[in-house]
C-alpha cells in the first residue's frame, strides 16, 4: 500500500471515531435534558400534593372522606359541606395541568389489646372487616353505623355527651392524597391525622382531666408581618382574583401580635409554647371557658418558616392533652421576574411567560405561590395560562400550547400572591410582526433515539425550531411506524414551545429486538418561498 492509501485509511478511521464520540455525546445531553424535565415535573406534582394536604387540614375531621375528582360529586353527597374546598383543589390542580386527584382514608386505632400479637400496645391497626359486616374484626365497638337511617355513613351524632361519627370512630385516620396527569398517577402523599390535631378535643382513651379546643390558629395556617413598607405594600396590593376563603392567615408583628383563641374548662389557664420554649403566655379562660389573647411574647418567638405552637390547659393541678398547631411564618413577599418576550417577535406563536417565585429570607420553608390568585391578561383581556415549575405561560385553552396571535402590539399583566397574603405583579409588552419572506426552512435536530434505544419503552423526542418566522404548533405531525401519534389534536401535551422539543412515550413497550421508524413534519409562518415552508425528516431505531 502506498503512502496515499495509508493517509486515506487513517483519515477514514479518524472520521469514524469522531462520529461515534459525537453520537455518544449527543445521547448523553439528550438523557440529561429528559432527566431534568422529569425532575421538574415531579417537583411540581409533590408541591400540588402538599397543597392538597394544606387544604384538607381545614376540613372538619369528621368530614374527611374518600373522594375522587373523576366521579360525580367526588363520590360524595351532592350537598357535601366542604365541596368548595374540593372544587378549589380541582381548579388548582387543573391550572398546573393535573387532571385528577383522589383522597383515600383508612381508619386507624391504637392496638391497646395487642390484637396483632406483636408485643406492643401503642402501635396502630387499620380498620379490618374481612367478613364484610361493617364491624372491626378485632374490636366490635368500632363499626359503621347508619344512626339516622339515611342510607349513608357521612353523618355525626351525639352520644355520651360527645360527637361520634357514623364511620368507624377511631379518632385517627391515615389519609393519602394522589395527583394524576393524563390518567396516570403522578405522585401521592400519605399522613396520619387525628381528631386532636384537627380540633383539640381529647381522645377518650387519653384519660385527660381537662378539655381543650383551639379555634385560632387553625392547623397548617400562615402568619405574616406588616412591619416594613415592602411587606405592607405587597399585602395591600390590589389584584384581580380573590383568595379562597378557607386559607387561614394571621397577622403577627409588634403592632398586631399573633392571636390565639378557643375553649377549655371555665377559669382554666391555657399555656402557650413555641417550639421547645418554656411557657410564653398563659391565657385565662372566663366563666364559660372561652379564652382569647394576643401575646407579644408568642409573636416575638416566631421564626421565619415552620413553627410548632403547643397549647395546654391547666387548672387546680389538672391538665389537658397538649394540642399542637403547625404555623408557617412568612415575612418575604413573592416576586415576578424574567418576563418574556419583549420587543418585536417574528412569529405568531411566541412563548409568553414570566417566572413566579416565593423565596424566604433565611429559609426554604415558605408559604408558596397560591395558584388560585394567579391571573394573566393580554391587552386587558383574561388569557388562558398554565403554571408549572415556577413558570406562568400563556397557552391556548384548546390546544394546550402557545396561542396563535394576530400581528400587532400586546401589553401583558401577570398577578399572583402567596398563601400568606403577600401579592406581586409584572407588566411587559411586545409586538408580533411576521416577515413575509423566510428563506430558511424549519430546522429539525436532536432526534432520539437513533440506532439502539436505551430500553423497550424509550421516550421519543425531536427538536423543531425556526429562527425567523417561527414554528406553527398546529403544523407539527409526528408519526411512529407510519401512524400519527402527535398532531394538532394533542400537540399541547407533547410540544414544549420554550425549548422546541416534541416528546412522545408509547403506551406500551416495544417487542424486544424490533425496529421502528419516526417521521416529523413542521411548518413556519412565512409563506414565501413556498418550498421553504415545511420541513420533514425521518429516522430509524431498534430496541434491545
Amino acid at each position: 500500500m502506498d503512502s496515499r492509501g495509508s493517509v486515506l485509511l487513517e483519515t477514514l478511521l479518524a472520521v469514524m471515531i469522531m462520529t461515534v464520540v459525537g453520537v455518544a455525546l449527543i445521547a448523553m445531553i439528550e438523557r440529561a435534558t429528559v432527566v431534568s424535565l422529569k425532575a421538574r415535573q415531579q417537583s411540581t406534582c409533590e408541591r400540588m400534593a402538599q397543597t392538597g394536604f394544606a387544604r384538607l387540614r381545614n376540613i372538619d375531621f369528621y368530614h374527611v372522606f374518600d373522594a375522587d375528582s373523576a366521579q360525580a360529586d367526588y363520590g360524595l353527597q351532592a350537598a357535601y359541606s366542604y365541596r368548595g374546598v374540593l372544587d378549589g383543589l380541582r381548579g388548582t390542580l387543573n391550572a398546573s395541568r393535573f387532571d385528577r386527584f383522589r383522597i383515600q382514608v383508612a381508619f386507624m386505632r391504637r392496638d391497646t389489646s395487642d390484637a396483632n400479637a406483636n408485643g406492643m400496645t401503642s402501635d396502630l391497626l387499620e380498620f379490618a372487616d374481612a367478613g364484610g359486616d361493617l364491624i372491626d374484626d378485632y374490636d366490635s365497638n368500632i363499626r359503621f353505623l347508619d344512626q339516622n337511617g339515611d342510607g349513608d355513613f357521612f353523618d355525626t351524632y351525639l352520644a355520651g355527651g360527645r360527637t361520634v361519627a357514623e364511620q368507624p370512630d377511631t379518632h385517627i385516620k391515615r389519609v393519602r392524597f394522589e395527583v394524576y396527569r393524563r390518567g396516570e398517577l403522578a405522585c401521592g402523599h400519605s399522613e396520619l391525622v387525628s381528631l386532636e390535631q384537627f380540633t383539640g378535643d381529647p381522645n377518650p382513651s387519653s384519660e385527660a382531666a381537662l378539655a381543650l379546643l383551639i379555634s385560632t390558629p387553625a392547623n397548617a395556617g400562615y402568619s405574616y408581618s406588616l412591619a416594613s413598607a415592602s411587606q405592607s405594600g405587597s399585602w395591600n396590593l390590589a389584584i384581580a382574583k380573590a383568595y379562597p376563603s378557607d386559607i387561614a392567615r394571621y397577622r403577627a408583628d409588634a403592632a398586631s401580635p399573633f392571636p390565639i383563641a378557643g375553649e377549655t374548662d371555665p377559669l382554666a389557664d391555657v399555656n402557650v409554647y413555641v417550639g421547645g420554649s418554656g411557657v410564653l403566655a398563659a391565657a385565662p379562660a372566663d366563666g364559660l371557658g372561652a379564652f382569647a389573647a394576643a401575646p407579644a411574647a408568642v409573636t416575638a418567638a416566631l421564626v421565619e418558616g415552620a413553627n410548632m405552637l403547643r397549647f395546654q390547659a391547666s387548672k387546680d393541678g389538672y391538665t389537658s392533652p397538649v394540642t399542637e398547631r403547625e404555623l408557617l411564618h412568612d415575612v418575604n413577599p413573592p416576586s415576578a421576574s424574567g418576563a418574556t418576550p419583549t420587543g418585536s417577535q417574528g412569529t405568531r406563536s411566541p412563548y409568553v411567560a414570566v417566572a413566579l417565585a416565593d423565596a424566604g429570607l433565611s429559609t426554604t420553608a415558605v408559604s408558596g405561590i397560591c395558584p388560585d390568585v394567579i391571573s394573566l391578561r393580554a391587552n386587558g383581556a383574561d388569557a388562558s395560562f398554565s403554571f408549572a415549575a415556577g413558570m406562568l405561560v400563556w397557552i391556548d385553552s384548546t390546544t394546550g400550547t402557545v396561542p396563535v396571535l394576530a400581528p400587532g402590539a400586546y401589553a401583558m399583566v401577570a398577578e399572583t400572591g402567596d398563601y400568606a397574603g403577600y401579592k406581586t405583579s409584572a407588566t411587559w409588552s411586545f409586538t408580533v410582526a411576521v416577515p413575509a419572506t423566510d428563506n430558511s426552512a424549519p430546522a429539525i435536530s436532536n432526534k432520539s433515539p437513533i440506532g439502539m434505544a436505551g430500553s423497550t419503552l424509550p421516550e421519543l423526542s425531536v427538536r423543531v425550531f425556526d429562527n425567523q418566522s417561527g414554528i406553527i404548533p398546529a403544523s407539527i405531525v409526528l408519526r411512529l411506524d407510519g401512524a400519527i401519534v402527535v398532531d394538532s389534536a394533542n400537540v399541547g401535551s407533547h410540544y414544549d414551545a420554550a425549548t422546541g422539543y416534541v416528546r412522545y412515550v408509547p403506551g406500551a413497550a416495544f417487542a424486544s429486538g424490533s425496529g421502528h421508524t419516526l417521521e416529523i413534519a413542521a411548518s413556519h409562518w412565512a409563506d414565501d418561498p413556498l418550498d421553504k415552508v415545511t420541513s420533514t425528516d425521518s429516522w430509524f431505531f431498534t430496541v434491545p
